[in-house]
């Protein structure tokens, strides 16, 4: 069993700040990939930075949506390129807590968001064949 399956699942959380993401703590624990201000552009220094974190990810972690857009856009792309999905973890605030919306890209399978909009989506090309 690779070493990613015995350990508990991690909450990748793209910038630490002020906010509170103690509730995050549920789905595993809470790793930091960047501190402070970064600078955006300085794309492939990030994507270093965060891979360096990030190589020991596995297909159960957690994507905490926060935080400056590059960082995201990196950290979802590492996993989505790794494992075919990202578990992201949105903020809800009717309920204030975090809730698990995970992404498998070969079945682009939704979870119903409570306004009965969930179903499966395809990332194949009308006709079903890459050009």
């Amino acid at each position: 069993m690779p070493f990613h399956e015995m350990r508990s699942p991690k909450v990748f959380i793209p910038n630490k700040s002020y906010h509170d993401f103690s509730d995050a703590s549920r789905f595993g624990e809470l790793v930091y990939l960047t501190e402070g201000t970064q600078n955006r552009f300085k794309i492939n220094d990030l994507y270093r930075r965060i891979g360096k974190i990030m190589e020991d990810a596995g297909p159960g972690d957690y994507l905490l949506i926060s935080g400056p857009s590059t960082v995201n856009a990196i950290a979802a792309s590492i996993l989505a390129f790794k494992f075919g999905r990202v578990n992201y973890l949105v903020y809800d605030g009717n309920q204030a807590r975090y809730i698990s919306r995970p992404i498998i890209l070969n079945q682009m399978e939704d979870q119903d968001d409570g306004e009965g909009e969930a179903g499966r989506h395809s990332l194949e090309p009308e006709g079903g064949h890459s050009e």
